[in-house]
């Protein structure tokens, strides 16, 4: 592990080559040991997959900016006999406590206890790290790390993670090298399209908390897009998730349950009227964003995910 004064240095070097604040390089250098430490991590009957923008970032590095967030699957293996509920989740917990082993390996890193939700499929932990700058806006002055029980749906691929500072600086190595299984593109997008356009009425109406960092999901199916990667399975699979997610949230979101596309399009007109969304697009894309050459402007990137979201209804009402 790097001292604070070679950090720096690096640091520096790094934003002659890239257009980010260096507490933004900082934390993403303890975001990649992070993920390196988790990476493959497997047991007889779990194995973690990386997902989310943060793989979308590093791994796949569709998206050109900062994720702050760690997200992994815990996909189950199958099992010649299936177990009962108890001792599936007897087993869910100890994986869960073997994550939290491995994690409190990585230096300088302090984990919080994980909270968990949903008889343990569902957990998140909070990690402290050494900073020697100020946390900026737009920027978590944590890492949060969260895992879902969860099916794979399509193949996953195993791809390199490096830190900012590594991509940049071609000569530096700070990790060894190593390789992640990711979940495909194509099927974050449908996570993200799905998560954007239920939970934006959900804050609404007053179903979730607020969480101006949704707004990252808007830049990210734009980056998707703009790489040719939603697919005709792009709006099959997301069908399927909307229906399914009808039903996971009939109690908390039960104007979802009964009409999910009707939800669909007042998430839209709330993303195009409610000058506040187009603000917080404009602060990540300025705070998070280092290749901005891409960069939609609020009104054209809004359009595209109505034209994506069009056919997922027409889909729906089939």
């Amino acid at each position: 592990m790097l001292n604070s004064a070679e950090l720096k240095e690096l640091i520096a070097a790094t934003q002659a080559h890239i257009r980010l604040r260096a507490s933004v390089i900082e934390k993403d250098y303890y975001v990649t040991q992070v993920i390196h430490t988790l990476s493959n991590l497997e047991n007889e009957y779990f194995r973690l997959v990386f997902c989310g923008g943060t793989c979308l970032a590093k791994a796949h590095q569709i998206v050109h900016r900062m994720s702050e967030d760690v997200d992994f699957k815990i996909q189950p293996k199958q099992v010649e006999i299936p177990f009962s509920k108890t001792r599936f989740l007897k087993e869910l917990k100890q994986f869960r406590a073997y994550i939290q082993s491995q994690i409190n390996l990585v230096a300088g890193l302090t984990a919080s206890e994980p909270i968990v939700r949903n008889e343990g499929r569902y957990s998140r932990i909070d990690l402290t790290y050494p900073s020697s700058f100020a946390t900026d806006v737009g920027l978590r002055p944590h890492i949060l790390l969260e895992f879902t029980l969860s099916d794979v749906r399509r193949d996953v691929v195993d791809l390199p993670v490096k830190t900012l500072i590594e991509t940049n600086l071609k000569n530096v190595v700070l990790l060894p090298p190593c390789l992640t299984s990711c979940v495909t593109v194509d099927e974050t997008a449908i996570e993200k399209w799905v998560g954007l356009t239920r939970r934006i009425i959900a804050i609404e109406r007053g179903h979730h908390e607020d969480d101006k960092s949704l707004i990252r999901h808007v830049y990210d199916l734009n980056a998707i897009q703009q790489a040719d990667k939603i697919h005709s399975i792009f709006f099959t699979l997301a069908k399927d998730i909307v229906i399914n997610d009808a039903k996971q949230f009939k109690n908390q979101h039960p104007e979802y349950s009964i009409n999910p596309s009707d939800e669909i399009i007042l998430s839209l007109a709330l993303l195009k009227s409610k000058t506040e969304w187009n603000k917080r697009y404009q602060e990540f894309v300025e705070t998070m964003v280092f290749d901005n050459k891409s960069v939609l402007e609020y009104d054209k990137a809004i359009t595209i995910i109505e034209l994506i979201s069009s056919k997922v209804i027409n889909n729906l009402n089939q």
